[in-house]
């Protein structure tokens, strides 16, 4: 048993071990102490003061260079779009300012803005689905068995009259001609929303922004086995998309570069061209230019993040490309 002396004698050691820290530290060890802690804190100022140096010459670069694009926009932009139509998807969240700037420089590019269509949470899932899946593949009966690739599939086909990913000819056939069925049908189930009449279109841009659910990572549904997280749901639907249409860019903002959609795509290394500056002027005038040069076989990821591989692609020589259009062995 543990007598009083015991913890007289650790009570003792207690203190005498205060006492010598306290003699060490106002002693001998001060100054050394002292001055490691004073180099610790100079270097972590120094530290700051370089950072913040440095993030207003970056902000100041990004500021000069969409100055520079958003003032030349009309020569950079003029007729590059000439005669084409082009289709916009808006994410769920996608801010309506950023889509109508959009089609603004679609416009001024002279291009013609033939579908306007906005995403909601539920465009590609299945959860629940069942009644829905039953009427896409009634009016389409080749859709791939898989539950998320035939809802893929199906919008694919509704948005650009091609369905080269179906496996027999004649269905491929037959499914070009239901896509205005298509269309309506995930209209009328509140899965695209629109103002817009149905028209077919090879040319996409998918606006996204840093609130949008289209980059948000989900667990697949219980109830439904083949559904899928909603992040690989909408790579995978782009990745379709882009093997029927001429050109796809998904365009965001600085957000959607760091935990987004745009983030996502480049990391997946998708063949959709993608912006990261919607949030500036610049912005919708590369997104413009990103779809001409991926209708000439440009493809890239552009803007203002550390992991675009440029702030826009070069201007698309208008009457190559429609040369090119005419060589496409028939």
């Amino acid at each position: 048993m543990i007598d009083f002396r015991y913890h007289l004698v650790s009570l003792v050691s207690v203190f005498l071990a205060l006492a010598v820290g306290i003699v060490l530290g106002a002693g001998p060890l001060k100054e050394p102490i002292g001055e490691s802690l004073q180099s610790q804190v100079d270097a972590l100022r120094s530290d700051r003061d370089t950072l913040r140096t440095n993030l207003d010459a970056a902000k100041g670069n990004i500021d000069k260079q969409n100055e520079f694009v958003t003032a030349a926009a009309p020569e950079l932009i003029d007729g590059i779009l000439k005669d084409r139509e082009v289709s916009i998807i808006a994410g769920p969240e996608a801010d309506p300012e950023q889509v109508e700037e959009v089609s603004n420089r679609v416009k001024e590019a002279d291009g013609t803005i033939a579908g306007d269509v906005s995403f909601v949470p539920n465009t590609l899932t299945v959860d629940n689905s069942s009644s829905f899946l039953k009427q896409l593949r009634t009016i389409v009966p080749g859709l791939p068995k898989d539950d998320s690739t035939a809802v893929r599939a199906a919008l694919v086909i509704a948005l650009t009259g091609e369905a080269s990913m179906l496996e027999d000819e004649a269905d491929r056939e037959a499914a070009t001609k239901k896509s205005s069925k298509l269309y309506d049908a995930f209209v009328d189930a509140d899965r695209l929303r629109t103002d817009t009449d149905h028209k077919t279109t090879s040319l996409f841009i998918v606006v996204d922004d840093e609130n949008s659910t289209l980059a948000e990572e989900t667990k697949p549904s219980p109830q439904a086995t083949d559904d899928k997280a909603t992040r690989t749901l909408v790579t995978d639907f782009v990745t379709t998309l882009t093997s029927e249409a001429d050109s796809v860019v998904v365009a965001g903002d600085a957000g959607s570069a760091q935990n987004g959609l745009v983030n996502v795509l480049r990391t997946e290394k998708s063949r959709a061209s993608t912006v990261d500056g919607l949030g500036l002027g610049a912005g919708p005038v590369i997104t413009v230019r990103a779809l001409a040069a991926g209708e000439s076989g440009t493809h890239g990821h552009y803007g203002f993040a550390d992991d675009a591989e440029g702030i826009l692609p070069a201007k698309t020589d208008e009457k190559k490309t429609d040369e090119s259009k005419k060589e496409e062995p028939q």
